[in-house]
């Protein structure tokens, strides 16, 4: 998988979205618990250490706006539950339009996955709305409002 690239923040994030693409199954778990370093002196510019250094000096801290990644996730999971009705054309022209593709383009990246999962991370882009950085008051209040609604079980 050619290890961690040399990106200021989410590398580890990028690792395994990128081994998902490759058809491994990555286990995502919220209890897991993670430590990092609290240097000031850090090895990629806008990275972590840059961003405890803006803390010391009272800066706010800002984050991607989590109403995109909540889609990006649904659509994932749409996808997932696609992959094996992929063969149906009616299955590819519903998941397609939901994210602007066609049928044909659907099929076609279908058949270079092993896996939904492979699957679900190559055909879902990116967030196109809700791309803004937004401030942690406003985003936890986002995830307030996000986690008040009924959610369907994800594939």
């Amino acid at each position: 998988m050619g290890g961690f690239l040399p990106l200021p923040s989410g590398e580890d994030a990028r690792f395994l979205d990128d081994a998902a693409r490759a058809g491994f199954r990555v286990r995502r778990d919220g209890a897991m618990a993670v430590d990092t370093s609290s240097r000031r002196d850090g090895r990629a510019a806008g990275g972590l250490a840059d961003l405890l250094r803006a803390l010391d000096q009272g800066e706010l801290p800002s984050m991607a706006d989590p109403r995109g990644s909540a889609w990006q996730w649904h659509a994932q999971a749409a996808a997932r539950r696609s992959f094996a009705m992929i063969d149906q054309p009616d299955a590819r022209m519903t998941l397609g339009r939901s994210l602007g593709l066609t049928a044909d383009h659907v099929l076609g990246v279908a058949r270079d996955c092993p896996n939904g999962e492979a699957f679900a991370m190559r055909i879902v882009p990116a967030p196109m709305a809700h791309d803004a950085m937004v401030s942690l008051a406003v985003a936890e209040d986002i995830l307030r409002e996000l986690e008040s609604r009924w959610c369907e079980v994800a594939a």
